[in-house]
């Protein structure tokens, strides 16, 4: 079962302002990212634009978004109307990712975790790879193949991520909380760590890394380290960096 965006593309961008997605997402993501400056960047899975049009606040020299959800698509746009950065946005499928250039860097935030199986997440990779040029990097925030944990505990965050099953197509539920404490739910689908390695490596990408997502220094001083403590120990999420190199 594929989450349907359309339904829920307000209540998920509503989900974007829930303090770990600022101090330990987005700071991840950036890390990860690093100088952007000059660099053309296409942006996966971008949503409603969240990290789009901070990458090119950031000095890329232009970026592209592209989702496969025509709400969010309609939402980036809504906001490019409102404060144009001159952003392109595409709704497209990126399993069929199709667009007549190629790029320094490409983003994304949760698109790896939606391939239901390896041969769509070689799909996934063969299309990043397509659209990189040779020695660009392509960097992610990513469900985190290892997380095993309780699942009530990460609700002081805002959301829950259970997973139904620990076997490569497994179904992950994040439920993301409302501040009514009304939820939605975003399918997630489990493959392991190697599974993502080879798969990437069989599309021409090398140096695959993993890495524990970091947490804000502003996030320590307006909360306290204490109160992030379950989340940075379990890990649920977690970033990942590769270079195209055929």
């Amino acid at each position: 079962m594929r989450t349907d965006y359309n339904k829920i593309s307000k209540e998920y961008q509503a989900s974007k302002l829930a303090p770990w997605r600022k101090h330990i997402e987005a700071y991840s993501f950036f890390k990860l990212a690093g100088d952007v400056s000059g660099k053309q960047i296409l942006d996966l899975a971008c949503g409603e634009g969240f990290y789009t049009r901070q990458l090119k606040i950031r000095g890329a020299l232009g970026v592209e978004g592209v989702d496969i959800s025509k709400a969010m698509i309609d939402l980036a746009k809504e906001a490019e109307v409102k404060n144009p950065l001159k952003i392109d946005y595409h709704q497209q499928d990126v399993l069929h990712l199709d667009l007549p250039k190629k790029y320094d860097l490409i983003t994304a935030s949760y698109l790896l975790n939606y391939a239901k199986n390896s041969k769509e997440l070689a799909q996934f990779a063969r299309a990043i790879s397509k659209h990189l040029n040779i020695g660009g990097r392509f960097i992610t925030i990513n469900s985190n193949p290892d997380y095993k944990a309780a699942v009530a505990p990460m609700k002081k965050y805002g959301f829950t991520r259970e997973n139904k099953s620990y076997d490569e197509g497994g179904e992950i539920v994040f439920r993301f909380f409302q501040t009514d404490d009304s939820y939605i739910d975003v399918i997630n689908y489990h493959l392991e760590k190697n599974t993502h390695d080879l798969e990437l490596k069989r599309a021409g990408m090398s140096q695959v890394q993993w890495h524990a997502t970091d947490l804000a220094p502003e996030g320590i001083k307006e909360f306290g380290k204490d109160y992030w403590r379950h989340i940075m120990e379990t890990q649920p999420v977690i970033g990942l960096t590769c270079v195209k190199t055929h």
